[in-house]
């Protein structure tokens, strides 16, 4: 299941700042993998083969302390709270076990995988030449465009997939990943 928030951040000012800053002012690097499992165990070995076939894409981590990324973690905390897909969960039982850019150029397809943790939410923080994001659910594949300013929960354990935009810039994602503590 994936709950969709259409314009999450109210605000179209601090919609466009997430957007440039993320976009032109935020380092990201070429080492993430959705899912590992042919992914090289150093990029730095003398016979490591960097030509894998996990595909490859840009992120980076955020300092949990940066309060721009502590605001959006607790309004996304308080939107799964509120959430009636998660009626078990409260923010205060939430923590954010990571949270970090993806950034996906064009061409650069995510595999299937799942994040695990329990709870995923991810803000779409620039979009140009959309792409979609795909479920694999009980109902067979579900595919949603993705457009700027939303936001995505679902269950951590949910395998999904994103297809790579055909802007020349790239898409921007906030990923959100929270456990809980009961």
């Amino acid at each position: 299941m994936v709950i969709t928030y259409d314009k999450w951040l109210g605000d179209e000012d601090l919609v466009r700042f997430l957007e440039r800053h993320f976009t032109y002012k935020t380092p990201h690097y070429y080492i993430e993998y959705a899912d590992s499992t042919n992914a090289p165990k150093t990029i730095y070995g003398r016979n490591d083969n960097q030509e894998t076939d996990s595909q490859i894409f840009y992120s980076t981590d955020f300092d949990p302390n940066n309060e721009m990324i502590k605001f959006l973690v607790i309004k996304a905390m308080e939107t799964i709270e509120e959430c009636s897909a998660f009626p078990r969960i409260q923010a205060t039982q939430l923590n954010c076990e990571r949270a970090h850019l993806t950034v996906q150029h064009p061409g650069q397809d995510i595999e299937w995988h799942q994040d695990g943790g329990e709870i995923t939410a991810v803000y779409t923080a620039a979009t140009p030449g959309g792409g979609e994001f795909v479920f694999d659910t009980d109902a067979g594949t579900r595919r949603i465009n993705f457009e700027k300013n939303q936001l995505y929960v679902f269950d951590g354990s949910q395998k999904h997939r994103a297809e790579a935009p055909v802007a020349k810039r790239p898409r921007v994602l906030l990923v959100m990943k929270f456990g809980t503590t009961f």
